[in-house]
């Protein structure tokens, strides 16, 4: 299985929404539990990061990640998950 298609796109939109709400604004964008969040300058964009995997979801759920190896990735979507979970 193509590894890309573990990237839950509502999943990540609803943790995008978390940050937001939850992290701290910086100049680079929302910080919070290891993830920095922001878009573009119209909103229909918008990128999530761990540090080392970048998510970019684009209008319709259409979505790229740029990672340098697949365990980057995993760590992405397990900490998505973790993020999604937590009652905060």
């Amino acid at each position: 299985m193509d590894i890309e298609h573990k990237v839950d796109v509502k999943q990540a939109l609803r943790v995008f929404d978390k940050v937001t709400k939850n992290g701290e604004k910086r100049e680079d964008g929302w910080h919070y539990r290891g993830l920095t969040c922001s878009t573009d300058f119209d909103g229909y964009t918008v990128y999530i990061s761990n540090g080392k995997t970048l998510l970019t979801v684009f209008f319709h759920n259409k979505f790229t990640v740029d990672y340098a190896n697949p365990v980057e990735l995993e760590e992405l979507v397990d900490l998505l998950a973790k993020v999604d979970r937590a009652d905060d």
